[in-house]
């Protein structure tokens, strides 16, 4: 079985070839930069996975070198994890760096695991898969999909472990797992229900609380040569560790099929989701400190179904489908361009002293308020609108009644886009604008940026919308949009509007033509920049 692992040679040894060295080293690097540090670590790796090393002895200096690793690539991964698509040339760069660190860390223990004692494949096997899963989430981080050869790579070492008979075989992995014991299984399961998880279409924290959980519940699945005992409540995974696939919910009987039994993890999850419906907090239901609600129920319940049900069901199958669909992605500019090309202009009670001097300077002159002129709406609002260009042309790949998946070279000029980010779309046999969400975003391996959009129906009417009561005196409107009742998708009136507008009962008021007050009586969605509720 082969890795493509580097030949060893005694040529051009590393700075340290025992641990004892490796461990001096490390403390005479503790004052350097992050991009230094990587850059050396990186380096070392390197060197060490093509330097001929006694297998015991590579192990130990793996082990000191993995939480010094670990604590650089959390740092760096701030450079580029979450950043809207396409990433900056120095975010990019940062994403490169921490992805070949993981490939040389779960490189240095596959060596390991490949020449190494029995009672150390174990231990091997877990820290080589659990640096692939690593770089399997921040490849999902850093919006890229995963490249060729991951999945051959991860399931060569898992079966590996089996045949070594040590999958099973608990091991110390307190860096990751704290007192929780660890297993080569539970690293290997823990890289395919992240790849269920969808994680693309979660926002940067909601990644984090799905990583967390399946760290913590990855040792909660059996994996067996041959289907389980079927379950209404509960279906099994299937992965083929012959192929460079992923595991998926469509039975694959060959030698190399494997089944995970997801019952356990069913139980667990179910018993949660209860429990949160009754009140309890995430944090009592070691969810994490950080889960809030009602998010955190919303996201657990979509892993449940990812993980445990077979994945989400689409509303409206998506056709294959031809053509271009513009695609405009800054609130202020879908604003502009829904209106029909016109600036959204404050009513009379909210204008500023300079307004109100230059309305009367143009009675004087014309006998009326004038039209304000464009350039005057520039200065209000501190951007050059007859320059924009934010009206893309991205070619459509399919679509469904509510949705659809967009394309378009990444290095093409363009705006950057995150998931979770409003959107207007307007495909070439449509009439209007329409409102969307972009509900993920990544770069593919032929380096195109890729979206799917759900649609939001209804002809969108733009809006300013502003608080009331004696606390919201003076307050400026902000850029919203109104969307009617559509019965046939059973979609209900509602307004989008910035982010922190929305509080249950909150009293609105409205401008467009005129002015008129709406009281919020629900909330449908959240975005990365705006929010959008029902109201009366």
């Amino acid at each position: 079985m082969s890795f493509d692992l580097p030949d060893t040679t005694t040529e051009r040894p590393p700075a340290f070839v025992t641990a004892s060295a490796c461990d001096t080293w490390l403390e005479q690097q503790a004052g350097e930069t992050l991009v230094q540090l990587q850059a050396l670590l990186l380096r070392q790796l390197n060197l060490l996975n093509r330097y001929a090393l006694a297998p015991a002895e590579r192990l130990a200096i793996m082990e000191l070198m993995r939480g010094t690793v670990h604590a650089v690539q959390t740092d760096n991964a701030r450079r580029f994890a979450g950043k809207p698509l396409p990433l900056s040339e120095s975010e990019t760069s940062a994403l490169d760096t921490c992805l070949t660190i993981w490939n040389a860390l779960a490189n240095g223990y596959l060596h390991c695991l490949v020449a190494g004692a029995q009672d150390d494949k174990a231990l091997a096997a877990q820290r080589a898969m659990a640096a692939m899963a690593c770089a399997q989430f921040d490849t999902s981080r850093g919006g890229r999909m995963l490249p060729a050869g991951h999945w051959r790579k991860l399931h060569q070492a898992y079966a590996m472990a089996e045949q070594a008979d040590v999958a099973k075989q608990e091991v110390k992995d307190e860096l990751r797992l704290g007192r929780n014991p660890a297993t080569p299984a539970a690293a290997w399961v823990e890289a395919l229900l992240l790849q269920c998880a969808s994680l693309h279409e979660l926002s940067l924290r909601q990644m984090g609380w799905v990583q967390r959980w399946v760290l913590r519940w990855s040792g909660k699945l059996n994996v067996f040569a041959s289907p389980p005992t079927m379950s209404a409540r509960a279906i099994p995974l299937c992965v083929d560790l012959d192929s460079d696939q992923p595991a998926g919910y469509r039975p694959v009987f060959v030698s190399g099929s494997r089944f995970l039994d997801t019952s356990s993890l069913r139980s667990s999850i179910k018993k949660r989701l209860d429990l949160l419906d009754k009140g309890e907090s995430p944090k009592n239901l070691q969810l994490g400190d950080d889960c809030t609600q009602p998010q955190c129920q919303q996201v657990l319940n979509e892993m449940y179904f990812h993980w445990c049900k077979g994945g989400t069901i689409r509303r409206h199958e998506r056709q294959g489908a031809n053509g271009t669909c513009t695609v405009i992605g800054d609130i202020e500019a879908i604003h502009y361009y829904v209106s029909g090309r016109k600036p959204f202009m404050k009513p009379n009670d909210a204008l500023t002293d300079t307004d109100i001097r230059r309305q009367r300077e143009e009675i004087a002159t014309f006998g009326r308020v004038m039209t304000p002129h464009m350039e005057n709406f520039t200065e209000q609002h501190g951007y050059q609108m007859e320059q924009w260009d934010v009206m893309e042309e991205w070619h459509l790949v399919d679509q469904s009644a509510t949705g659809i998946r967009v394309i378009r070279a990444a290095n093409k000029r363009g705006g950057r886009f995150a998931g979770g980010q409003l959107v207007a779309v307007k495909p070439s046999d449509a009439k209007n604008l329409l409102l969307g969400v972009l509900r993920w975003v990544v770069i593919d391996p032929a380096a195109a940026l890729q979206g799917g959009i759900e649609v939001i129906a209804g002809k969108p009417t733009p809006v300013g919308v502003r608080g009331t009561g004696t606390n919201a005196i003076g307050d400026k409107y902000s850029l919203g949009f109104m969307l009617p009742e559509v019965p046939a998708l059973n979609e209900p009136a509602s307004i989008v509007m910035p982010v922190g507008f929305f509080r249950l009962e909150r009293t609105l008021e409205v401008f467009s033509d005129g002015s008129a007050q709406i009281r919020l009586t629900g909330i449908i969605d959240r975005g990365a920049d705006f929010e959008r509720a029902t109201f009366e």
